[in-house]
């Protein structure tokens, strides 16, 4: 057993002879058990020391002096009523020494808790000082801001009383109205509005007076030198800490360049409407998000219907049904890369018949180069694709006519070229059926001339590559050339000249060819021709004819007069304004350098 502290012993010693005393008492007493019930007096004592043993022990020892009335030799009450006394007695004893300690501990940790209480609330003083410190720092800071505000704003902020008289008066109010803060305290804020505004004054007044905000109201006011200027108005109640109105703040901002800037555009606005309403075409204005927002007088008087009934996308039930998928992805792509479009659809008049209408728009743009919208006009173009499909109809006719001549002239001069080859049949001398033979081949260009642009899609062009390669191929046929021996090569560009050009150059080909054919190669000796036609600086163009046969000598054949087909050569080469040369050694070389004929020239 833990030792006793002194303070324990002289605790433990009073509850004995307290507990002494109650047991006398008790035996010499006819009051049981009520006398037993002193007993929690010294078990009590002892169990709120500090040790838990010494009060179970008192407990222990009040049980059994309680217990000794069991033993007395009264018959009445009987042993066990008296023990159904006695034992809430002892319960009793018992629970005071067990719940005792819970109590006495919490008394014995006071002491150490006491401290901690003290520094928690000493620790809160000082945060709730520093706080308090911190929000006064702030609302110096806040005032500071405030005035810094007010000092350097560019707005006039003019406090006053509720009567009108000037209180306060910051750099702005000095720059807005020219009065200097000595000039204008202390006055009637009525100074300031030009007479005919001053009613305006007492109905702000009285508004701020019932705790309501006066915002953004618009109105003239007067500058020092008594000059009327447009200003922006809001005023606002100043409250003390019980919420009454005491004063009123009035912020007030300079408009005046902002109203000229309206005007302007009001009086820019009202020019364009009256330039769009008299133009001889319908015009139109939409906004980014693709809803339209005027229309002039004459788009109105085309469709038969209301502005109200148009803007948005009214308009838009008015084209043909047909037409309208497409006019709305043209529309919305344009839209999209911000670039203009034309379009053309089809569009219901007053009438209820549609017409033909071509509709271009172009971007409109703020400043900072965002999309505001789009401008754009419209004409009727009904009667024009009705001239154009009238003009589409007589030109496919006449290119059927000409497709029909051409095929004709070519039918002819095949009958002309099978007449001669009849006649040839009939000439004995061969010098003379040489020249029926070189006859046909020239008819038979100019045919297959007539048949290849029968053929083509363009009429009014030739195809070089093309009609060269026909050409050619028919000249070495008629000659009877076994490819074996000689090779045709064709270098032409990609060239188209018109039918005189076309069929000039063709006949050149031709006696330059048959020329090489019948003198180039003779005894069957093989060999190569080439057939080269390309552009050249400017509008000129080269045509060359070689060959690596036996050669010509140069004098005797541009100097022989008996040779037609020489002298078709340079006929034609006149009439291209061109010129011919001749290289001749290990074969020949003919070059003809021209210009397409010019249409002057054909008249």
């Amino acid at each position: 057993m833990d030792v006793i502290p002194g303070a324990g012993i002289k605790r433990v010693l009073t509850a004995l002879a307290l507990t002494i005393a109650i047991a006398v008492a008790d035996w010499w007493t006819l009051s049981r058990p009520a006398s037993a019930v002193l007993y929690v007096i010294p078990v009590l004592l002892v169990a709120r020391g500090t040790q838990r043993e010494a009060g179970l022990w008192m407990a222990g020892l009040a049980s059994g002096l309680s217990l000794l009335d069991l033993f007395r030799t009264t018959g009445h009450p009987p042993m066990w009523a008296k023990m159904a006394e006695l034992v809430p007695v002892v319960l009793a004893l018992w629970a005071a020494a067990i719940l005792a300690p819970p109590r006495r501990q919490e008394e014995s940790d006071r002491p150490a808790v006491a401290p901690d209480i003290e520094e928690v609330v000493l620790r809160r003083t000082k945060d709730l000082a520093q706080a308090n410190r911190d929000l006064e720092t702030l609302r110096a800071e806040a005032v500071s801001l405030l005035a810094a505000l007010v000092k350097s704003s560019d707005d006039a902020i003019i406090g006053m009383s509720l009567e009108g008289t000037v209180r306060s008066w910051n750099a702005g109010a000095e720059r807005v109205y020219g009065y200097a803060p000595h000039e204008i305290v202390g006055l009637p804020i009525t100074d300031l509005c030009p007479q005919d505004r001053l009613e305006e004054v007492p109905a702000m007044l009285s508004r701020i007076a019932k705790g309501e905000h006066v915002r953004n109201v618009e109105t003239m006011q007067r500058r020092k030198r008594g000059r009327r200027f447009h200003v922006s108005l809001t005023v606002s109640p100043v409250k003390d800490a019980d919420g009454t109105v005491v004063a009123a703040s009035a912020i007030a901002r300079d408009i005046t360049q902002r109203k000229r800037i309206e005007a302007a555009l009001r009086d820019s606005e009202a020019r364009f409407h009256m330039m769009a309403d008299t133009a001889p075409v319908m015009v139109w204005m939409s906004d980014p998000d693709q809803g339209c927002t005027f229309f002039n007088k004459r788009w109105l008087e085309f469709t038969g219907r209301t502005l109200e009934e148009e803007i948005g996308s009214g308009w838009f039930r008015g084209i043909h049904a047909q037409d309208q998928p497409r006019c709305r992805d043209t529309y919305q792509e344009a839209v999209r890369q911000q670039q203009p479009f034309t379009m053309e659809y089809r569009l219901r008049r007053a009438d209820g018949a549609y017409r033909w209408i071509v509709d271009t728009g172009v971007p409109r743009f703020e400043p900072d180069g965002t999309l505001s919208g789009y401008i754009g006009s419209c004409i009727d173009l009904t009667e024009r694709k009705e001239m154009e499909d009238e003009l589409r109809k007589t030109l496919k006719e006449k290119e059927s006519l000409l497709r029909e001549v051409h095929h004709r002239v070519k039918n002819n001069l095949q009958v002309i070229s099978s007449l001669l080859n009849l006649q040839m049949a009939t000439i004995k001398d061969p010098q003379v059926a040489q020249l029926f033979k070189e006859c046909q081949v020239r008819i038979s260009s100019i045919a297959l001339l007539h048949d290849t642009l029968h053929r083509s899609n363009d009429l009014s062009r030739i195809n070089m590559p093309e009609y060269l390669r026909t050409l050619t191929g028919h000249v070495c046929r008629s000659y009877g050339v076994d490819p074996t021996h000689l090779i045709l090569e064709l270098a032409v560009e990609d060239i188209a000249f018109d039918v005189d050009t076309g069929l000039t150059c063709g006949l050149i080909v031709d006696e330059l060819l048959s020329n090489c054919l019948k003198h180039a190669f003779p005894n069957g000796r093989s060999g190569r021709i080439t057939v080269e036609l390309r552009a050249e600086e400017g509008e000129w163009f080269l045509l060359r004819v070689s060959d690596d046969g036996v050669g010509l000598p140069h004098d005797g054949v541009l100097n022989n007069p008996d040779s037609l087909g020489l002298e078709l050569v340079s006929l034609m080469a006149d009439k291209l304004e061109g010129t011919v040369s001749l290289q001749s050694g290990m074969g020949t070389e003919w070059y003809v350098r021209f210009r397409p004929v010019r249409y002057e020239e054909r008249m």
